[in-house]
C-alpha cells in the first residue's frame, strides 16, 4: 500500500521590512549536498561572495557593492560581528542546520539591533515542527571531503525540541596554477598542490520552544556550539606549511513573544537576549615563509538584548519601536610577536533606539514607512603596557552617536504587482582596531570619521500563479539601486610594516538587479538572477577605479526537473522518484586591488546533480553532484587560489528535500 501526500513546501518567510528588497535563500536541501554558506549566498541577486580558498576557508559577503565590513551578519537575529572587526567569516557558520538565509539589500530593518550601510544578512536556523524528525546523512568526495549530519526533533505537549549535529572536514589539497608571484610573466607559472589546507569542523545546534495552545506567551532557547581546527596555507605563490587556526564559539539566545489577551488594540512584543563567547588561537612558527611569527589568542564575550514592540492604531497606522543594548569585551594575548603578553580588557557598549510607522492607505494598497534610528557607541580602550606610547595614541575612552533616518514606500497596483522604493542614511562606526590599533602592525587613529552612506532603490515585484498547473510560484523582481559612501576608511602604510587607518576617499555605487523564478508543469523549476553594478572610488589616489572584488556583471541560473509517481518521467515511468538539476554562476572579470592592476578574468562555474529516492529503502535518498564541471580555475581575494572540479556523493535518510528550483 502506498499512501501519498502533498510535499511540504518552503515555509513563508516573514519579512521584517514591508518595503525592502529582500532575498530569501532556501537552504533546507543542504544535508543532502556538500556546499557552504557562501555557495548558497552566491545564488542571491545583488550578493557577491569573496573566497580565500575552498570549502571551510575564509569567505565574506558583499551586498550591492558594499564592503563585507559594511554588511551586518546575524544568526537568528544575534549579531556576529565583533567590536574590533565587523567582517564575519561565512566559513565558520553552519549551513546544514539552517532553514533559510534572509538578505535585506541596502536597508536595515527595525527588528535588528545593529544597522549597516550594506544591509543585513540573517541566517535562520531550523525550528522544531509538529512532525517528529529523525534523520541522518553522510557525504564523501574530492579532496578527501567528509560530512556527517544527524538530527532529531519531537513534541511533547506545549514543548518542541530539536537537536542537529554536524561534522565537516576536508584535506583541501586541490591543484591550481601558481604564477610564482609574477602575474605578468607566464613563463614561470606551474601547477602545484595546495598544502596545509585541511580542516575539521563540528557544530551542534539545539533548540527548545515552549508555546502553550491558548497562552499569550512563547519562549525559545537556542544553543549553538562550534569548534574548528584548520591549517592556513596563505596566498597561492608562497604557501605556509605550518600556520594553524583553532576556533571555539558558544552562542546562547533566549527569544520570547507576548500577545496580550483582551487588548483593545493589537499589540505584539518580542524580546531577545544573547551571549556569544569566542576563542581564536593562531600560530605561525618563526621560520614560516608566509606569515609573521605568531602565537596569539583572541577572546571575546558579547552580551545583549533587545525588545521590539508593534501595534495597530486605528485603520491606518502600524507603529514599531526598538530598544537594544549590547556590549562586546575583548582580550588579546601574544606569546611570540613583537609585544608578548596579554592586553588589558577592551570593550564597546552599543545602544540603539529606533521607531517607525507603517502608514496603510487605500484599502492596504499603499504602505508608507518613515523611520528613525539613534545609535550610541561608548568605547573603553585602556593603555596597553606592552606597546610603546607612540603606537597607541588612541587609548582611553570615546563616546559617539548618530542618527539614521530612512523612508520606504510600497504600492500594490494589482494583486500580483507591487512597486517598491526606499531611501536612507546609514553609518558604519570605526571599529576598535581602526580607532585604537593593535600591538604592532596597525596604529590607531582616534580622529577617524564614520563611513556614511546614502542609499536609494526603486523597482517592482510580481508574484503569483498565473496559470495553476502550467505556471506556478512565479516571482519576478526588478530593482535600480544607488549609493554614495563618504569617508571610506582604508589602511595606509605609515612605515615598512605599520599601517594607519585614514578617511581617504568616497565611493559611488549604481546598479540594476533582475530576478525571476517559477515552476512549469509542476515539475520544472527555474531560477535566473542578474546583477549589474558599477562600483567605483571617488576621489583620492584611485579616483574612478573599480572597487576590487565587485564584478560589473554576475548571472546565476538554475534548472531543476523532478519526478514522482503522480508525475513520472515520460520515457521511464517506473524510475524511482528523484530530480536532476544544473546551475551556472557567471562572474565577469574584476580586479583584486584598488589600483586595478591585478585583473581576474571572467569565469563560469557550472554544476550538475542527481538525487534519487531508493524506494526499497524507505526515506533513503542518494545524491551525486559535480561542481565546477569545466574545471575553471581562478584566483580571488589577494590572489588566493580557488579549487577546480569536485565530485561529491551523499546518502541520506529522513531529510526530505523539497521541490523547487
Amino acid at each position: 500500500m502506498i499512501v501519498e501526500a502533498p510535499r511540504e513546501e518552503a515555509p513563508a518567510a516573514p519579512s521584517e521590512d514591508a518595503t525592502a528588497f529582500t532575498s530569501v535563500v532556501d537552504t533546507r536541501q543542504a544535508p543532502t549536498r556538500v556546499e557552504s554558506l557562501g555557495d548558497a549566498l552566491s545564488q542571491a541577486v545583488g550578493v557577491q561572495v569573496r573566497r580565500f580558498g575552498g570549502l571551510g576557508d575564509f569567505a565574506t559577503v558583499s551586498v550591492r557593492g558594499f564592503s563585507p565590513g559594511q554588511v551586518r551578519v546575524f544568526l537568528d537575529g544575534v549579531p556576529l560581528g565583533r567590536a574590533d572587526d565587523e567582517t564575519v567569516n561565512l566559513g565558520d557558520l553552519p549551513l546544514d542546520a539552517v532553514d533559510r538565509v534572509e538578505v535585506y539589500r541596502g536597508s536595515s530593518p527595525l527588528a535588528f539591533a545593529q544597522s549597516g550601510p550594506g544591509g543585513v544578512v540573517n541566517v535562520v536556523t531550523r525550528r522544531p515542527g509538529a512532525t517528529p524528525l529523525l534523520a541522518t546523512s553522510a557525504s564523501y568526495g574530492s579532496f578527501d571531503t567528509r560530512k556527517v549530519d544527524a538530527a532529531a526533533a519531537g513534541t511533547s505537549g506545549a514543548f518542541q525540541g530539536l537537536a542537529f549535529a554536524s561534522y565537516l572536514g576536508s584535506a583541501g589539497d586541490f591543484t591550481y596554477r601558481d604564477d610564482n608571484g609574477t602575474p605578468a610573466n607566464p613563463n614561470d607559472d606551474r601547477t602545484v598542490r595546495r598544502i596545509n589546507d585541511a580542516f575539521d569542523q563540528g557544530n551542534l545546534l539545539a533548540r527548545g520552544t515552549w508555546r502553550p495552545d491558548d497562552g499569550p506567551f512563547s519562549l525559545s532557547l537556542l544553543s549553538n556550539t562550534l569548534v574548528k581546527e584548520q591549517g592556513l596555507p596563505g596566498r597561492g605563490s608562497v604557501q605556509s606549511p605550518d600556520a594553524h587556526r583553532s576556533l571555539a564559539r558558544q552562542l546562547v539566545a533566549l527569544d520570547g513573544s507576548l500577545l496580550p489577551a483582551g487588548a483593545s488594540w493589537p499589540l505584539t512584543l518580542t524580546g531577545r537576549t544573547w551571549i556569544v563567547w569566542q576563542r581564536q588561537h593562531f600560530t605561525a612558527p618563526v621560520d614560516d615563509p608566509a606569515f609573521q611569527p605568531a602565537d596569539t589568542v583572541d577572546r571575546s564575550l558579547s552580551a545583549g538584548g533587545q525588545v521590539v514592540g508593534r501595534a495597530a492604531l486605528g485603520a491606518h497606522h502600524v507603529p514599531g519601536v526598538l530598544l537594544a543594548l549590547d556590549e562586546d569585551g575583548l582580550v588579546a594575548s601574544d606569546a611570540l610577536g613583537r609585544t608578548p603578553g596579554t592586553s588589558p580588557p577592551r570593550s564597546r557598549l552599543h545602544a540603539a533606539l529606533g521607531g517607525e510607522d507603517e502608514i496603510v492607505l487605500w484599502d492596504e494598497r499603499i504602505s508608507l514607512v518613515p523611520g528613525l534610528r539613534w545609535e550610541l557607541f561608548h568605547d573603553d580602550f585602556p593603555p596597553d603596557p606592552r606597546t610603546p606610547a607612540p603606537l597607541q595614541p588612541g587609548s582611553g575612552t570615546a563616546t559617539r552617536d548618530f542618527l539614521s533616518p530612512r523612508g520606504g514606500a510600497r504600492v500594490r497596483v494589482l494583486d500580483w504587482l507591487s512597486l517598491l522604493g526606499n531611501v536612507g542614511r546609514y553609518t558604519r562606526e570605526p571599529n576598535l582596531l581602526e580607532l585604537f590599533g593593535n600591538s604592532g602592525t596597525v596604529r590607531g587613529n582616534p580622529d577617524l570619521r564614520p563611513e556614511v552612506s546614502v542609499n536609494g532603490d526603486a523597482g517592482l515585484r510580481v508574484a503569483g500563479s498565473p496559470r495553476p498547473g502550467v505556471l506556478d510560484d512565479l516571482a519576478l523582481e526588478a530593482a535600480w539601486f544607488a549609493a554614495r559612501i563618504d569617508d571610506v576608511i582604508v589602511l595606509v602604510p605609515s612605515s615598512v610594516s605599520v599601517f594607519t587607518p585614514k578617511n581617504v576617499a568616497a565611493a559611488d555605487v549604481r546598479g540594476v538587479e533582475l530576478s525571476a523564478q517559477g515552476r512549469l508543469a509542476r515539475r520544472l523549476g527555474t531560477v535566473l538572477n542578474w546583477t549589474h553594478q558599477d562600483a567605483r572610488q571617488s576621489g583620492g589616489l584611485y579616483d574612478g577605479n573599480q572597487l576590487p572584488g565587485r564584478p560589473v556583471d554576475e548571472v546565476y541560473g538554475r534548472v531543476e526537473y523532478d519526478w514522482a509517481p503522480d508525475h513520472p518521467l515520460p520515457l521511464l515511468p517506473t524510475l524511482w522518484p528523484g530530480r536532476v538539476w544544473s546551475d551556472v554562476d557567471f562572474i565577469a572579470d574584476n580586479y583584486l586591488d584598488k589600483a586595478n592592476v591585478q585583473r581576474v578574468g571572467s569565469r563560469a562555474l557550472v554544476g550538475v546533480g542527481l538525487e534519487l529516492t531508493l524506494v526499497p529503502l524507505s526515506r533513503v535518498r542518494a545524491g551525486v553532484q559535480l561542481q565546477n564541471v569545466t574545471d575553471d580555475q581562478a584566483r580571488d581575494v589577494l590572489g588566493f587560489p580557488l579549487p577546480g572540479r569536485a565530485l561529491f556523493v551523499t546518502l541520506s535518510w529522513g531529510f526530505d528535500a523539497p521541490r523547487g528550483g
